[in-house]
C-alpha cells in the first residue's frame, strides 16, 4: 500500500486519498488489528442507520461484530477525491450477506474520512446512496 505521508516530490506531505485507500483495504480485508494501526483513539464514526459510535474501541469492536455476521463482505472505491486539507471522500460499493438470514445486500454510499495530525482516521461520516436490496445499515453496529 502507498504511505500516504509520501508525496510525489520526495518531501514528506499527508494525502488523504491515499490514507482513506489503506483504510479502505484494511477493512476489505476484515483486518481490524490493522484498522486498530490506522485509527486515533477518540475517533467517531456516524452514519444514518447507527448514529454516533464514539472512540476507537467502541468502533472496532463493532467492526468485529459485523465482520463476523457477514464473512463474505467485500467493498471497493469507484472513486476517491481530497475535499480538505486532512479529508477524503470515497464512493464506494458493498456485496455481503447476513449469515444468520443468508440475506445478500449491495450497498451503494459515500464516505468522507478526516484525519488527525499524525494521519490517523478521526471522523468518519457514511452516507449511503441506495441499496440493491434494502439494507438495515447495520454495519458496524456496536454491541447494546
Amino acid at each position: 500500500l502507498m504511505d500516504p505521508h509520501y508525496g510525489c516530490t520526495g518531501k514528506m506531505s499527508f494525502d488523504p486519498v491515499a490514507a482513506i485507500s489503506a483504510y479502505h483495504a484494511a477493512l476489505d480485508a476484515h483486518d481490524v488489528d490493522k484498522v486498530e494501526t490506522l485509527m486515533a483513539e477518540n475517533a467517531t464514526y456516524e452514519s444514518a442507520g447507527i448514529g454516533l459510535v464514539e472512540g476507537r474501541d467502541a468502533i472496532l469492536a463493532a467492526m468485529r461484530k459485523y465482520f463476523a455476521a457477514h464473512t463474505d463482505h467485500h467493498a471497493w472505491d469507484d472513486s476517491t477525491e481530497q475535499i480538505g486539507p486532512r479529508t477524503a471522500r470515497a464512493v464506494w460499493q458493498l456485496k455481503a450477506t447476513n449469515n444468520a438470514t443468508g440475506e445478500k445486500y449491495h450497498r451503494l454510499g459515500e464516505e468522507d474520512v478526516t484525519f488527525d495530525d499524525a494521519g490517523l482516521v478521526l471522523r468518519v461520516v457514511v452516507r449511503d446512496k441506495e441499496s440493491k436490496k434494502r439494507h438495515p445499515n447495520r454495519m458496524f453496529r456496536p454491541e447494546t
